[in-house]
């Protein structure tokens, strides 16, 4: 690699982006499709600021510090804050995409772009078809189906995806000499492969001890709690809504390494299906503490 990417795995994808740019062969858009917190918002962070700074991506000049710190001028970006991208929102981007370009180029950083609304995906399309000279868009998403086919023809997708736990493991061994091996373990287990997730968790030390306070709690009950038990711990989870997508998150993850290892693999198997089942519930507002008393039912 030419270029210091410092990021764990995709390096095919990452060699795809630097022969795009050694070669001048940039497309106008990109869209970096893959699941969550595998890192892909990273490497559209880190793709704007070789395209701005002038030296090879130096991490010392004003602009990668402003590109890294999200006060560039001409890279604009739109973060994820869960809400739909809007029509209004498009036109502020069209706005300034026809602003003058004091840079190398005029980039926009879109997050989760299957947020866009239907009108506001066909406003944003027509911008695709004919971008201003030396504008690029990089776009991501969490559901590549969620995004209008139209849009796709029109962008270089780019696939990312978990990388394995072995794999994993070792990066994060060079990454993080100083930690303890039991943690680097752990970690590549809430992260199930999840380059983003891993990176964050040892970076957090506060949310790391959350996670480590949940898996505790999960290996407890499935290893002793009886239903009355469980039933107890679900009453207390549903009046946290923000721990219960990591509860759930753990519990797969642990079923799932089960599997790999051979244990009972039948019976988790159709465990981690309910679990999968009880997440899309979830996902659809579903009354909370039901879904979580039916898995709590199914768990053996």
């Amino acid at each position: 690699m030419k270029y210091n990417w410092s990021i764990i795995g995709h390096s095919k994808q990452l060699s795809v982006i630097e022969s795009d740019i050694l070669n001048e062969n940039l497309f106008h858009a990109y869209l970096l499709a893959g699941p969550n917190s595998v890192g892909k918002n990273t490497v559209a962070k880190k793709m704007a600021g070789i395209l701005q700074c002038s030296n090879d991506f130096c991490h010392a000049c004003p602009i990668c510090s402003q590109v890294e710190k999200g006060g560039h001028l001409d890279t604009i970006e739109m973060i994820d804050d869960k809400e739909s991208i809007k029509i209004d929102d498009v036109r502020k981007i069209i706005e300034r995409c026809n602003m003058t370009r004091q840079a190398n180029y005029k980039i926009f950083l879109i997050q989760t772009i299957e947020r866009m609304t239907v009108d506001a995906a066909n406003s944003f399309l027509k911008m695709l078809e004919e971008p201003p000279e030396r504008t690029i868009f990089i776009l991501t998403t969490n559901n590549i189906r969620a995004v209008l086919p139209t849009i796709i023809s029109r962008v270089r997708v780019m696939n990312f995806a978990a990388v394995s736990a072995g794999y994993l493991e070792k990066k994060l061994r060079e990454l993080y000499p100083d930690h303890d091996e039991d943690i680097i373990k752990k970690v590549s287990l809430f992260s199930f492969g999840k380059t983003g997730k891993a990176v964050n968790l040892m970076e957090n030390p506060e949310e790391l001890a959350n996670y480590i306070k949940i898996y505790n709690e999960v290996m407890f009950f499935l290893q002793y709690r009886n239903v009355a038990d469980r039933f107890s711990y679900v009453n207390n989870l549903a009046e946290d809504e923000g721990k219960i997508e990591t509860f759930v998150s753990i519990l797969s993850n642990v079923l799932r390494s089960k599997i790999l290892d051979g244990e009972n693999a039948e019976e988790h198997i159709e465990t981690v299906l309910k679990i999968d089942e009880a997440m899309t519930l979830i996902k659809k507002n579903v009354n909370l503490k039901l879904v979580l008393e039916n898995l709590m039912l199914s768990l053996k």
